[in-house]
């Protein structure tokens, strides 16, 4: 998803060559090109630098000038502008009502340490099942439970990244979401507790078809640019953080993984659903998977 960052840095620069970013007349931000003709972000001020690594995609300089200290950041792979855009544009919105350029250059080196985690591509190491099993939790969050509970709250009931038995669970409501292959009539249960509640909740089912990677259809490192627009600089870091649980990056390669949503489903799972509970299971087995056949829950569709 571009953004004004990205249509700014279309207008084109040459190797050195910078403008000044925002209104702020008090901290110095600029947009440009690094000597060596890369994509890059400035901070220009005084303030005690610390010690800041690169990641593999994005190269960290801190320079002397002769009154300030100038930390740079810089895109080592074009491939990612769109996501090196959106990193900056957080950077300008995390700094927008800072007027103390240490307190600033704190503010940019931790907002760079969270994005670090998405900067580091390792080739598309998620596999297909947790790639197709992310979008579920991701297009619920973004069709359902923004709409309804707001970014912030949203972003506090989403525990499937941390390995919890519900996915969402705000108030006395819970959600589990899955995501099957289109023509699949079955959903795998993966463990007793993800249905198992004395609390009503909700089963949410997302029918997602594998296409080719030239189809203009759903693909992850886009919907999490979506996403990450809607945050907004407050709750980006927390995102960022629970998406990383995934070992989530901005790998290229996941644009080879296009999908066409062809149904979402939600069913009420109350007394009586058709599931397993941990009190009907003898305590001598530890752990058991379960189909259910999605076409005898029509008592419970929503």
């Amino acid at each position: 998803m571009k953004n004004k960052i990205y249509d700014t840095f279309s207008s084109g620069f040459r190797p050195g060559q910078y403008i000044r970013l925002g209104d702020n007349t008090i901290l110095s931000l600029y947009l440009g090109k690094d000597d060596k003709g890369n994509y890059a972000f400035e901070f220009r001020g005084k303030y005690s630098p610390i010690k800041i690594s690169s990641s593999d995609v994005i190269l960290v300089k801190q320079l002397k000038s002769a009154d300030n200290y100038i930390l740079q950041f810089s895109l080592d792979n074009n491939e990612l502008l769109e996501y090196f855009c959106t990193f900056c544009e957080d950077l300008f919105d995390s700094t927008k009502a800072i007027k103390d350029d240490e307190i600033a250059y704190k503010m940019l080196s931790e907002r760079y340490f969270s994005w670090k985690k998405l900067f580091r591509p390792h080739a598309g190491s998620m596999s297909d099942a947790e790639i197709v099993g992310l979008l579920g939790e991701l297009l619920f969050m973004d069709e359902t439970m923004i709409p309804q509970y707001g970014v912030q709250a949203t972003l506090s009931s989403w525990t499937g990244p941390e390995k919890t038995h519900k996915d969402f669970s705000k108030d006395d409501v819970w959600y589990e979401v899955k995501t099957i292959n289109s023509g699949k009539s079955t959903v795998r249960i993966s463990s007793l507790e993800q249905l198992d509640s004395d609390i009503d909740g909700y089963l949410v089912v997302y029918d997602l078809e594998k296409m080719s990677p030239s189809f203009n259809g759903l693909k992850l490192n886009q919907l999490v640019q979506k996403l990450l627009h809607k945050m907004g600089s407050a709750n980006r870091e927390e995102f960022i953080s629970k998406l990383s649980l995934y070992n989530y990056d901005f790998s290229p390669n996941y644009d080879n993984f296009v999908y066409s949503v062809v149904g979402c489903s939600m069913y009420l799972v109350k007394e009586g659903f058709p599931r397993l509970k941990r009190s009907d299971i003898p305590m001598e087995i530890n752990k058991v998977q379960y189909d259910i056949n999605l076409s005898e829950l029509d008592d419970y569709k929503l």
